[in-house]
């Protein structure tokens, strides 16, 4: 959802920011928490507990907030919008913001559209997809890794979407090809050449690998509209390819033991075993692309 429904999410809002008190992340007994994005009633970004409680705005601003990811030392949340003072989705760069609201700190800034930012393992750099702003172009994306101060920026391949391996030495992302609106690929982090992982015409991105590093989450559309897709899952070798259901995938729960996906585009937020088995919605929160940490 994070590529093919970026176009489709965008809305014409009032500039300016807002800061939301916040209690924090809210989390479950066993320390996890779920954060969202939503556009309603205005940009903002959300924590709830793994089954649904506990819900609260972290922060909202009428330019745009999306894509949160929680660091992995549980204190700051990296997102992707339009920073003060420039007008609603004229831009999009990667910024960070603490737990309670406060210190937001924008890590980017380039002419380019920096969005999806995640976390390396051990929390000491991000990746982030560039790419031209208009018209939206799979083939002009690239993968970079920044240090979480801003500092040491630099290009890893032709590419979007990239999700850090468990042991933070590898990669794996989309990109377009002859044959295809976006494979999957992994890329040493350190050097080396991009291999290919999962080939096929319809277009595919990552969603993560699992906390044991031994299978890819991913989510593969149907059409060209970006509001069909399903779930699947995969050997981190490519093989024994399955499909769990329909819906965009999101990430495993910290144990492995579960899957966080959207049943549908910009919809309700859904839980399932590793398996497939009991799917279940979380609550009756509506959001976008969570992230389970």
């Amino acid at each position: 959802m994070r590529l093919a429904a970026l176009g489709l999410l965008l809305c014409a809002l009032v500039a300016g920011v807002v800061l939301a008190p916040s209690p924090g992340v809210s989390r479950g007994g066993n320390g996890e928490s779920i954060l969202f994005w939503s556009d309603n009633p205005q940009p903002s970004l959300w924590a709830m507990r793994p089954d649904g409680s506990g819900r609260h705005a972290i922060f909202r601003t009428p330019q745009n907030a999306k894509r949160p990811t929680l660091s992995p030392d549980g204190k700051w949340i990296a997102f992707d919008g339009a920073p003060p003072g420039k007008p609603p989705f004229s831009d999009f760069d990667i910024q960070l913001i603490r737990l309670d609201g406060s210190g937001l700190t924008t890590l980017t800034s380039s002419p380019e559209w920096d969005v999806d930012a995640q976390w390396s393992p051990d929390g000491a750099l991000l990746s982030f997809s560039r790419r031209p702003p208009h018209p939206i172009d799979e083939r002009e994306s690239f993968i970079w890794i920044i240090r979480r101060d801003g500092g040491e920026p630099r290009q890893i391949v032709r590419g979007f979407g990239a999700r850090w391996s468990p042991d933070g030495k590898k990669l794996v992302y989309e990109a377009p090809t002859d044959r295809s609106r976006a494979d999957l690929f992994v890329i040493d982090v350190e050097g080396g050449e991009s291999r290919p992982l999962l080939s096929g015409p319809a277009l595919k991105q990552p969603a993560a690998w699992s906390p044991d590093g031994r299978k890819i989450l991913f989510t593969r559309f149907s059409d060209s509209s970006g509001r069909r897709a399903g779930v699947f899952v995969m050997n981190a070798d490519s093989t024994s390819v399955r499909r769990l259901g329909p819906g965009f995938a999101a990430g495993w729960s910290p144990d492995g033991s579960k899957i966080l996906y959207n049943s549908s585009f910009h919809s309700a937020l859904f839980v399932m075993n590793a398996d497939g088995s009991h799917k279940r919605r979380i609550g009756t929160v509506a959001g976008s692309e969570p992230d389970w940490r």
